[in-house]
């Protein structure tokens, strides 16, 4: 059953900036496979759930920050009725039932009834797990292997639903920072703003925007490729991608790209070479490359000519 924690591990944040979150979740981690190994079922459940209450509240926090209507009317309601309540990370979310707060999740994603019911029978599951009883309930693998596939399963359909969201988040980052200067630091520093997750980075490696078939033909659009070829290329260092997804979007940058466009800067207008924007913002952050890849990329972006 180990396998399932790597499902699970890759839907959670890669790193939080918070040093006490990542040995909470790596306590977690520890504690699922130790009562596996131990016989302890129950406890094992209980860890793994855990986790993914994690991941419930990494997505919803996400989702407040895409404005989404039903997840900001549920916070607001509850500061109202809690006085004095603020949400300033995504674990002040557990002040939640856990219960509400996989309603309000499902509901906000337009998941079916039946859906957010067996959803929400996993917190029954796990209070069965974790409250004195007097009873075992889980003393095998295979009745307690059920509900985390449920879960795993739950996640991954939450997973899919993202995608919209995500699209959202990639168009308005690079509308708002095209004139920006970004290195692999400041993509980190992003990945743990946003919380995001190995399958969250996949996702966003498959989005297609219009951007991707416009011309080239002026300033901002040319630094918004280069910009997102960066953050691709920082996509494919964390998720180990075997398909080399800079090469395949770089073209992207050629389409009826000009020898020159005019810039602006401090209100003075002037015209600059298209091949010394590349140089400056891209070129020179390429440095793990074989030379193989190399070659490729001479060929696309035609640097010698």
């Amino acid at each position: 059953m180990e396998e399932y924690l790597e499902k699970i591990g890759r839907h959670l944040p890669i790193q939080f900036a918070d040093e006490e979150v990542n040995e909470f979740v790596k306590y977690l981690n520890e504690a699922y496979l130790e009562n596996l190994e131990k016989g302890k079922y129950q406890f094992s459940f209980t860890a793994f759930h855990m986790l993914n209450m994690v991941f419930v509240y990494k997505t919803k926090w996400f989702l407040r920050d895409q404005n989404n209507q039903i997840i900001e009317e549920s916070l607001q309601n509850y500061i109202q009725q809690n006085r004095g309540t603020s949400f300033n990370t995504l674990f002040d979310l557990s002040l939640f039932p856990e219960k509400k707060s996989m309603e309000v999740l499902l509901q906000s994603l337009s998941f079916h009834a039946n859906d957010i019911g067996i959803c929400k029978n996993h917190v029954e599951v796990r209070n069965k797990c974790s409250h004195a009883s007097g009873r075992i309930y889980y003393n095998t693998q295979e009745k307690v292997r059920h509900y985390i596939e449920e879960e795993v399963e739950f996640m991954e359909k939450i997973q899919k639903k993202l995608k919209d969201e995500l699209k959202k988040f990639l168009q308005k980052f690079l509308e708002e920072n095209w004139n920006q200067t970004f290195i692999s630091g400041d993509f980190k520093n992003l990945f743990e703003k946003n919380y995001f997750s190995l399958k969250d980075l996949e996702l966003i490696s498959v989005i297609d925007l219009s951007l991707f078939k416009k011309k080239s033909n002026n300033e901002k659009n040319i630094k918004q490729k280069i910009l997102y070829l960066l953050l691709i290329l920082e996509i494919q260092n964390q998720i180990e991608s075997e398909e080399n997804l800079f090469l395949k979007r770089l073209p992207i940058l050629m389409i009826d790209l000009p020898e020159k466009v005019k810039v602006e800067k401090n209100g003075d207008k002037d015209e600059i070479y298209t091949s010394e924007i590349i140089e400056k913002h891209l070129i020179h952050l390429l440095s793990n490359f074989s030379f193989a890849d190399w070659k490729k990329i001479d060929d696309i972006l035609n640097i010698g000519e």
